[in-house]
Parts: structure tokens; C-alpha cells; sequence
């Protein structure tokens, strides 16, 4: 009976230091590996994303595979709503390999049809005409847009991260920081749906996307930049201590 009791505690032990020993409050990694089928891996929680469209499945990715989408509003990847999301602080990092197009979306996080029933940005960025990164978002229903300075919509790679601290937002682009702002206050919540590479309305990201990371930590610039070079596989590892590391995941290797 003694025996049958403390295998059942490992048991659940094993299987809540699973659930929560990701690295840097990492809860979330699709690493666009899968190569076929209509589901995105979410490698981390079990947060899967169902591909809509006419996404294609290619092997040029930042790191291995990845997804293309093809710039048309009914093509993205759909991750259905978790409260981890609406996590105050929270950093989002994604590798983009965008053409230069008209309007793109890399993230959207406020319902299924555009313009919004409610201004509750908590989640939200997409490529200007110009092709530029914003950041928005929304405290009490009041928008703020944070406009960066890098052209990322030029056909090559570019790793994208979106830091909130509980007072203020960062915008990284390649590791570096290229602008910081006030959030305002507490960013505004809902219980909305993810949308990976495109928003209701027809705005949608034309090019590659890869290594796609939600924590529920504020990373510092050093962090970025180690997610950034490492890669989020790393990140979603679980460590015991004195054991070796085990991944969750496809082992992945880099390519240019």
C-alpha cells in the first residue's frame, strides 16, 4: 500500500513539474515542425493551432521547418482561448520572414470579426504599409500604438519579441531594442482566440513564419537575445535537478 502511495505521488509530481518547468515562464512554443497536416504543435502546454487556409508547410525555416502563408485573410493559424494569455506580464517572440506587402499581421488577439466589438487589445502586432513593426493595445478601452523603426517586411529573417512588464512595453527587433513605451496602465483582457498571421478584415502576413514563443514572464534584453540565438526548443525543456535535460519537442537544427 506504501508502495502503491508514493509511485502515485511521483506520478502526479512528475506530472506538474512537467506542466510548469519550462524555462523563463515559457507556456507556449510552436515550432512549425510537423511538415504536414492542418495542426501546429503547441511543444510546451498542449495549446495546438489549427491551421485555416491555405497555409504550406515548408523546410527553409529560420530553424528547420516552418509555415508560409500566403497573404490572404482566411489563411492563419488559430489557437483557441487559454487564460495563460491574458498574463500580466507577458513577452511574445516570433521569427518572420515577410515579403513586402500592403498591410500584414503577425498577431491578433480580439474576436473573430474586424472592426472589434471591444477595444481589448491585449495581444496585437502587425506590419504598417511602410513595413515597419506596430505594437497595439488597449488600458480602459484608450488605444496605443507603438511604432518601431526596423524594416521588416524585406524578405529576410527577422525575430520580432513584444515585452510587457505590468507598466511599460518594448518592442525587440533582432535582439535589439528599438522602442519602449508606458503601457498606461493594465493592459486590457478577453477571452478571444490567437491569431497567427493574420486578423478579420482580410489583413494577413505574405511570407514565413517560425519559432513562435508566449511567456508569462518579461524577459530582459539578455533573454531575448538567448531565446533569440538558441532557439525556443531550449526554453521548453524541463530539468530535474541531478537528472538530464528532457525536451518536449523535435530536435531542431539551425539553418541560414
Amino acid at each position: 500500500m506504501k508502495s502503491l502511495i508514493l509511485c502515485f505521488t511521483i506520478f502526479i509530481f512528475i506530472i506538474s513539474f512537467s506542466a510548469h518547468a519550462a524555462k523563463l515562464g515559457l507556456v507556449s512554443a510552436w515550432l512549425f515542425e510537423e511538415g504536414r497536416g492542418k495542426v501546429v504543435k503547441d511543444v510546451v502546454s498542449g495549446h495546438d493551432g489549427d491551421i485555416k487556409g491555405t497555409l504550406e508547410w515548408v523546410d527553409n525555416g529560420k530553424i528547420r521547418g516552418a509555415l508560409e502563408f500566403p497573404g490572404k485573410g482566411d489563411s492563419y493559424v488559430r489557437i483557441d482561448h487559454d487564460d495563460v494569455f491574458n498574463s500580466d506580464p507577458y513577452t511574445f517572440v516570433a521569427w518572420v520572414k515577410l515579403n513586402a506587402a500592403s498591410w500584414q499581421y503577425v498577431v491578433w488577439r480580439n474576436g473573430e470579426v474586424w472592426p472589434e466589438a471591444n477595444l481589448v487589445r491585449h495581444l496585437d502586432i502587425w506590419i504598417h504599409d511602410a513595413d515597419y513593426p506596430v505594437f497595439m493595445w488597449h488600458v480602459n478601452g484608450v488605444e496605443t500604438r507603438m511604432p518601431g523603426k526596423t524594416i521588416v517586411a524585406d524578405g529576410t529573417w527577422h525575430h520580432i519579441a513584444k515585452v510587457y512588464d505590468g507598466s511599460k512595453v518594448q518592442m525587440f527587433v533582432d535582439g535589439k531594442l528599438e522602442v519602449e513605451m508606458a503601457s498606461g496602465g493594465k493592459l486590457d483582457t478577453s477571452k478571444s482566440p490567437i491569431w497567427i498571421g493574420a486578423r478579420p478584415g482580410n489583413v494577413a502576413a505574405t511570407g514565413l513564419f517560425d519559432e513562435v514563443g508566449f511567456f508569462t514572464k518579461a524577459l530582459t534584453e539578455a533573454q531575448v537575445n538567448d531565446v533569440m540565438e538558441t532557439g525556443l526548443e531550449e526554453f521548453a525543456a524541463v530539468e530535474a535537478a541531478g537528472k538530464a535535460t528532457t525536451t518536449w519537442g523535435l530536435l531542431k537544427s539551425k539553418s541560414q
